[in-house]
């Protein structure tokens, strides 16, 4: 649980609704803080961003002359964006610019180690920077997780952009609600853009959305047809899967994708334009090049500096006029999907910077051990053909590859000489390997998206009869992906080439697995291998050494 925030404030007579604003203050800098503590695994400081004085304090830190970092702060918060203002091995300082309102900005101050180890003279270094004595100095670094430099700026960056758009949506949810009161007498209207606000998830697509949007804004607007034209992604943000423009229509629609671009183009219409209303007699005009269009209303789904396309009224149901109701209220639906947009593409940011996380878990791996580069690769492929065996769900299959590829990122941490040695390893030497099931477990530890993960990190070296570490869980006890990961692990290191010895023949492995079968393996794992070993054979072979994991389907 956070501490309360530390603030100063000014002896007053303010009214109660001064009061309560400080409440509010309190609240959001609180949940800001949670939010970070959840994604870094840490508590920050928070500083203003405009004057440099430090707000709240960490609670394991004490205060420190904050002159020359408060002046960092301000710096970092006129840039807005997340850098590293101090780098003092092994300690690294992150600066992370937030939004309080539209007027203030916070930066939020993360202090983290890039080693769990550090010298007498770092260690008063590091206390120095902490406002800790050296002692506790040491005790705080060990109890750390370790990152690096490019990782930590790289988790800054998304988390400032995650908070940006999660601004940018309150100050939706607020222009909806500002919208509700305007008009408070059209309750269709109001919802319309309820159910809207309600199906903003970031993983549906965006011609989803606007789908729903056309078939309910069919019930509240007297239009004879709606449309959206999406526009090429070349035009907008880069997104992947539209090189054409995609027209979604609800209605009789009497005009083509190409009509509504000339439409566009014809009128000039851009970013920051109010929408677009045409009536007649302008629409009976000589010059009026769509004769199949009475009325019109064109409005951009757009936001900030980035157009997606266009939200499209056509022919008034009672014969009337479009007026300034239905235009305000188609265009309120055109900033509601231009958010949509927005957010689905930082969401597709956030997991293509997962993706590359486990890709640089996975390197390192490989790195740490060039002998056995590539096993993870083949483990994590071999045990969701084996998951699929046994008829495991998509999400566990999905679980499973992630689990293969980071089963051994506990091998970062053991002592290169053992790790490497070619001979027989002593019993303390096996002892230390035996760890990094532990310290690989502590590694991921802190980034939810692997939650489901960390029991097999942690359980992929237990046996079927208990024998196993580090727990000496036995049986079912053990959780079934970490059984299904023990098997692939141990097809791999069995059958892999190695500078000391040979990769087992198929004969003699079959033998080992039947033997271990029901003792050190679970018996139901092992019967999937032998029910799919053909093609388990084939990904070992397919997937060899230097393979890069493609993680875009499993993320």
């Amino acid at each position: 649980m956070l501490p309360a925030l530390t603030t100063i404030e000014k002896p007053t007579d303010a009214p109660a609704r001064e009061a309560r604003a400080v409440g509010d203050q309190q609240a959001r800098r609180g949940n800001l803080l949670a939010r970070l503590l959840e994604w870094f695994g840490i508590e920050f400081h928070l500083v203003d961003g405009e004057t440099g004085e430090l707000l709240h304090c960490a609670f394991d830190q004490t205060a420190r002359d904050w002159a020359i970092r408060g002046e960092l702060c301000r710096a970092v918060a006129n840039r807005g964006t997340a850098e590293i203002i101090e780098d003092e091995t092994p300690l690294l300082v992150i600066a992370i610019p937030t939004h309080e309102s539209a007027e203030a900005t916070l930066v939020a101050v993360g202090t983290f180690v890039t080693s769990n180890t550090a010298t007498p003279t770092q260690l008063l270094l590091a206390g120095e920077m902490l406002g800790i004595e050296p002692s506790d100095a040491a005790a705080w670094i060990r109890r750390q997780t370790c990152w690096t430099a490019d990782v930590l700026l790289r988790m800054g960056q998304l988390a400032s952009q995650h908070l940006a758009a999660g601004d940018r949506l309150q100050k939706l949810e607020r222009e909806v609600k500002d919208l509700s009161t305007h008009l408070s007498t059209t309750y269709e209207e109001i919802s319309l853009l309820y159910r809207l606000t309600q199906n903003l998830k970031l993983s549906s697509k965006d011609e989803e959305l606007g789908a729903l949007a056309l078939q309910w804004l069919a019930d509240v607007l007297p239009a004879e047809s709606l449309a959206i034209l999406y526009t090429p992604a070349a035009d907008s943000m880069g997104r992947e899967g539209r090189t054409e423009p995609l027209l979604l229509t609800f209605g009789p629609c009497p005009v083509e994708a190409t009509d509504l671009a000339a439409m566009v183009e014809h009128f000039g219409l851009g970013l920051g334009q109010r929408p677009l209303i045409a009536n007649q007699p302008a629409t009976l005009a000589d010059n009026w090049q769509w004769p199949a269009v009475r009325e019109l209303i064109i409005v951009p789904v757009c936001e900030g500096p980035h157009c997606f396309g266009w939200l499209v009224a056509v022919n008034h149901l009672q014969g009337g006029e479009f007026g300034t109701v239905e235009a305000s209220l188609l265009n309120s639906v055109g900033a509601i999907l231009g958010i949509h947009n927005s957010n689905s593409d930082l969401y597709q940011q956030q997991r293509e910077f997962f993706a590359g996380v486990v890709r640089a878990l996975t390197s390192a791996i490989d790195a740490k051990d060039p002998y056995t580069c590539g096993h993870s690769d083949r483990v994590a492929r071999v045990a969701v053909r084996l998951a699929e065996e046994l008829g495991c769900s998509k999400k566990q299959v999905e679980t499973i590859y992630l689990s293969g590829l980071l089963h051994d990122v506990g091998k970062i941490g053991i002592d290169d000489n053992v790790l490497r040695k070619p001979g027989k390893l002593t019993e303390a030497e096996y002892e230390h390997i035996k760890t990094h099931a532990e310290i690989g477990y502590k590694i991921l530890s802190g980034i939810k998206q692997l939650d489901e993960v960390l029991p097999v990190v942690l359980h992929h070296h237990e046996q079927w009869d208990g024998n196993g570490y580090p727990k000496g869980l036995a049986g079912n006890a053990i959780p079934l992906l970490a059984r299904i990961v023990a098997v692939a692990d141990s097809f791999d290191a069995m059958t892999s080439d190695r500078p000391y010895r040979q990769g087992m023949d198929d004969a003699k492995l079959d033998a080992i697995l039947r033997q271990g079968s029901g003792q050190q393996w679970d018996a139901d794992v092992v019967a999937a291998f032998f029910a799919a070993r053909v093609n388990i054979r084939e990904i070992a072979a397919r997937h060899g050494q230097n393979q890069v994991p493609d993680l875009r389907n499993w993320t």
